[in-house]
């Protein structure tokens, strides 16, 4: 098959994939913005550093054992790559439902720490509740996302993906607006969908379509610490990038409170959801050309793999000024759509603006995270990812707000990027390097 036509075949699925998980949180706002109210979708805003938490443990383990399966799958290894599957699905379904178990029981003090005061807590207290019951099958269905494009089925990824999207859309419109469920209505329209995604994908895996399945397995307590040991290695990279969105959010409702009001998290809301959107959209183009990466890696067809490289550059730098453009000419109009408190607009285009900036930078510093993690070599992923969170984000809002004025404490996200930029350049010299 023609090289770029593979690389579309994987890519474009991919990232309408992500779109659609995107779109489970937009929905969400939207629904919960104009039939329940803005101190409803401040309350969802608070809980979004949990549930962006929820896809990093999904991602950390899904992509880690793409990698593996990849690489596995590129050598003729079909039995091993079986065998890692069947493994890390077992494991990620014991471990979300006790880390579910966990939240439950320290729910308040989650709350308290992602920054839920007097007024937002009873609200936010509702959805999160609902939110953690369906958390396992939030993991699941996102790891089987990931292991079904390996698999060589990325249509089938977009077919449960917007399925699931769908679902969730109408329920949103049934629970918040006819059935006036508010919070409690977006959390049980977005965890049902997530239900049906996670069976779609089972019932593929179930079939004998592709190369993995379920298979009867023994390991020793030795097998076992390795494959995890390789999967974590291999996803530790993307999982620190997903987690880095967890605390972009975190980081700035903390600021927003402090610096300039509670009531602000509404319009940040807004503005998180176009950033949603473009990493989404950024995060598709890593994702599909993960397992392409990792299968010529495992082939050892370097050229291929330079191209594919290349090729996902200038993508890349053409969704990042579409992006910008979208977020800069047409903010207004984005926060019409959310937002009823004109003043409240008025004040929130100017740092829509200034936030967007980043994504110039941010899909090249995403991709040089994901090809490292993609040739089995996740130490330059950790770093990048590493550097781009919570400190470099953390000091550069806090510099520019110092600096500046209050103004400016959307700039601190153009600046974190920038400076993760000058480490990606290095990383990707030394990745690229002929051996």
């Amino acid at each position: 098959m023609n090289l770029k036509r593979q690389f579309f075949k994987f890519v474009i699925p991919s990232i309408i994939a992500m779109w659609v998980f995107s779109i489970y949180t937009i929905v969400d706002g939207f629904f919960v913005a104009n039939f329940a109210g803005e101190l409803e979708l401040s309350a969802v805003t608070i809980v979004i550093p949990y549930v962006n938490f929820l896809f990093a443990i999904a991602i950390i383990t899904g992509v880690g054992s793409q990698t593996i399966i990849g690489i596995e799958l590129g050598k003729g290894n079909r039995d091993e790559a079986n065998k890692v599957f069947t493994f890390i699905i077992v494991f990620i379904l014991a471990f979300a439902v006790l880390l579910a178990a966990f939240a439950l029981i320290f729910m308040d003090k989650i709350l308290l720490f992602l920054g839920a005061d007097s007024n937002l807590f009873p609200l936010s207290h509702q959805y999160l509740s609902i939110i953690v019951f369906f958390s396992p099958f939030y993991i699941i269905s996102y790891a089987f996302e990931v292991l079904v494009k390996v698999d060589g089925y990325p249509r089938t990824a977009i077919f449960g993906a917007i399925s699931a999207c769908v679902t969730n859309i109408v329920l949103d419109y049934i629970l918040i607006d006819k059935f006036q469920m508010g919070v409690k209505g977006a959390a049980f329209a977005t965890g049902i969908a997530q239900f049906l995604s996670c069976l779609i994908f089972f019932i593929h895996f179930r079939s004998t379509k592709g190369y993995l399945r379920f298979i009867k397995i023994k390991m020793s307590s030795r097998e076992i610490f390795d494959y995890l040991k390789t999967t974590a290695s291999y996803g530790f990279g993307e999982f620190i990038s997903e987690l880095n969105t967890a605390t972009f959010v975190f980081i700035f409702n903390l600021f927003i409170i402090k610096y300039i009001s509670p009531e602000f998290l509404s319009a940040y809301a807004v503005i998180n959801y176009m950033s949603l959107f473009a990493n989404s959209t950024f995060q598709g183009v890593c994702h599909g050309t993960l397992p392409l990466l990792s299968y010529y890696h495992g082939s050892q067809e370097r050229e291929k793999s330079l191209k594919i490289i290349k090729m996902s550059f200038v993508f890349i730098s053409i969704i990042a000024i579409t992006m910008y453009a979208i977020s800069y000419f047409g903010s207004e109009k984005l926060f019409n759509m959310f937002l009823e408190n004109k003043t409240m607009i008025s004040s929130s285009i100017r740092p829509m603006r200034l936030y967007a900036l980043m994504f110039l930078l941010s899909g090249s510093n995403l991709f040089i995270a994901s090809l490292s993690s993609a040739i089995g070599n996740p130490k330059y992923s950790i770093l990048i990812n590493l550097v781009r969170g919570s400190i470099s984000l953390f000091i550069s809002i806090y510099l520019c707000v110092k600096l500046f004025g209050t103004r400016y404490l959307f700039l601190g996200a153009f600046v974190s990027e920038f400076i993760v930029f000058l480490i990606s350049l290095y990383s990707l010299k030394k990745i690229t390097k002929k051996p």
